[in-house]
């Protein structure tokens, strides 16, 4: 089974990989690399958070290691998360290709797409 690694960095918490899609999809944190981290004060809205979704996780410190085991549900959030974060993707992608648009080419493409879905 898998569960979150949470680790401690300075101020922060910070997970890694896919860990961070989930983190991604729960908390609508900003992935950067492949990380997220967040400020320690939050660490107790996100483990509610990660209980409440029943998801495993791993705290790790320099001085305490601490490991929840729930009804784990880690890889139903990592593809949720994956969904989610790959539509916010494409949605990005073409907001970036709309804004390289003038005004004339967009009244034909919003045309368009209240043609198709009226």
């Amino acid at each position: 089974m898998s569960s979150i690694v949470l680790r401690k960095s300075g101020g922060f918490y910070v997970v890694f990989g896919d860990d961070s899609i989930i983190f991604y999809y729960l908390f609508k944190y900003k992935i950067v690399g492949d990380k997220v981290g967040f400020p320690i004060k939050s660490i107790d809205k996100v483990l509610n958070k990660l209980s409440e979704c029943k998801i495993n996780y791993k705290i790790i410190n320099s001085d305490v290691n601490v490991n929840f085991k729930l009804k784990n549900n880690y890889n139903k959030y990592l593809d949720l998360g994956k969904k989610k974060y790959s539509l916010d993707y494409r949605i990005n992608s073409i907001i970036n290709k709309l804004e390289l648009l003038n005004e004339k080419d967009i009244d034909k493409i919003i045309s368009f797409i209240e043609g198709v879905y009226e």
